[in-house]
């Protein structure tokens, strides 16, 4: 152990298991991030004279080789050395001797900030990629035809797809605004910090923040340590939105295709062991049931917050997991949802008579005759009666005669316009 020093027996096989098993398997994503805060703060550190350029050097071309050896899949974690920081530098040390100034201004605290700040940003960048892949499959399946607009989860009034299609393009781009939003917090240097109060060394992290594309530094040291979990609970909070809406958009699906208005594609569906007839929306499914996990994420990274005094707590690590598994289920979800959507097919006379059925005309009658003289209150009682009236003659609008239409409602209207009323 790098930390060997203060004690006299190595630590119990188990509680070693305890304390780093899950975490290294976490850390593994964390491999090309550690490396690159490395080399930026090895070159500060020789920017400020405390590593000589050839000790910096060395450091440097180990780093690299580790990062060419990790990505031909030769540079495994050893739980042994607890996690992904300890690894890289016991493996720089062995290539070099000057590996053992590399951590020199620094702490593991600031270094897994560092380490989930450039993980979070590069996946904040790649969740708006996806979701703007899944506003185009709406954009492509746009067309003016009619589809049925709900409330109440019953028949309301005749919409298009391309209504439809824009109101989830719309909404979906809060979500790429939400996540901007939280890009802005978690693009901060928190590297320098080191343990909770910086560092007596003469250290340039605005430096550092340059080399790392960061906006700025954190500063104030034990606020940027005590944040470790905010940016991760921020983004989980998105997530938990995105996935939210996506459920929706599931549960329409299957919705609509069950009604038979629109109809699934088959690769995105699966059967029954025992019913042959079955076309069963699992994909669609399971989205709405991950949504769970994710909430669940977020749930768990408050709850790991609530109770910490300022300053840094291994209560901490367990907010790598919930974060990593909400950006990847959230990541899952989007792109399987975008598949699904781009290859919908609507049924329009299914659709039509879906809206038909529903009297989804009643509104644009009311508000006809609202506009010619009459008040909205007895408009809508007027047409509300004429539903009933075609309920009870088990007929639909469309199906009424324009002059029983004129008789019901108590005005003259001519033929033309009726049947621009009885319209879907």
């Amino acid at each position: 152990m790098l930390w060997r020093g203060r004690f006299s027996k190595s630590p119990d096989k188990d509680i070693l298991k305890f304390n780093s098993a899950e975490n290294i398997v976490l850390d593994e994503k964390l491999v090309p991030y550690d490396i690159l805060g490395s080399i930026a703060h090895v070159k500060m550190l020789k920017k400020q004279g405390i590593l000589k350029e050839n000790e910096a050097a060395e450091i440097v071309n180990a780093l690299e080789e580790i990062k060419e050896a990790w990505e031909k899949g030769k540079f495994k974690l050893d739980e042994k050395l607890e996690d992904v920081h300890m690894n890289i530098e016991t493996a720089v040390s062995k290539k070099t001797e000057h590996g053992k100034k590399m951590h020199t201004a620094r702490s593991r605290n600031d270094q897994v900030l560092l380490d989930m700040r450039l993980y979070m940003r590069d996946e904040v960048a790649c969740l708006k990629d996806e979701i703007k892949k899944l506003q185009k499959s709406f954009a492509d399946i746009s067309k003016k035809e009619p589809v049925v607009g709900y409330t109440h989860t019953r028949v309301a009034q005749p919409i298009t797809i391309e209504f439809w299609c824009d109101a989830y393009t719309k909404s979906l781009q809060r979500d790429i605004e939400r996540l901007g939003d939280c890009f802005k917090r978690i693009n901060m240097n928190p590297l320098g910090a080191c343990a909770l109060a910086g560092t007596s060394w003469k250290i340039d992290r605005e430096y550092t923040a340059k080399l790392l594309g960061f906006e700025k530094v954190q500063d104030n040291e034990l606020d940027t340590i005590s944040s470790r979990g905010e940016c991760e609970a921020e983004l989980l909070s998105a997530l938990s939105i995105i996935m939210a809406k996506l459920s929706g958009i599931a549960e329409e699906l299957i919705w609509l295709s069950q009604k038979g208005l629109v109809e699934l594609p088959d690769e995105f569906c699966t059967g029954s062991s025992i019913m042959p007839n079955k076309k069963n929306p699992d994909a669609l499914e399971l989205i709405r049931g991950r949504t769970a996990r994710v909430h669940s994420n977020l749930m768990h990274v408050l709850s790991v917050k609530k109770a910490l005094i300022s300053g840094y707590h291994s209560d901490m690590q367990e907010t790598k997991f919930a974060v990593m598994s909400g950006i990847e289920t959230t990541m899952q979800c989007i792109a399987v949802l975008t598949k699904i959507v781009k290859k919908l097919e609507f049924n329009q006379e299914e659709i039509c008579k879906e809206l038909d059925e529903g009297f989804a005309q009643a509104t644009k009658i009311a508000d006809y005759l609202a506009m010619n003289g009459i008040s909205f209150r007895e408009a809508h009682e007027k047409t509300g009666k004429l539903v009933k009236h075609c309920e009870k003659k088990k007929i639909t609008l469309s199906q009424l005669d324009h002059k029983s239409a004129e008789e019901l409602l108590g005005i003259n209207i001519e033929k033309k316009q009726w049947d621009k009323l009885i319209s879907l």
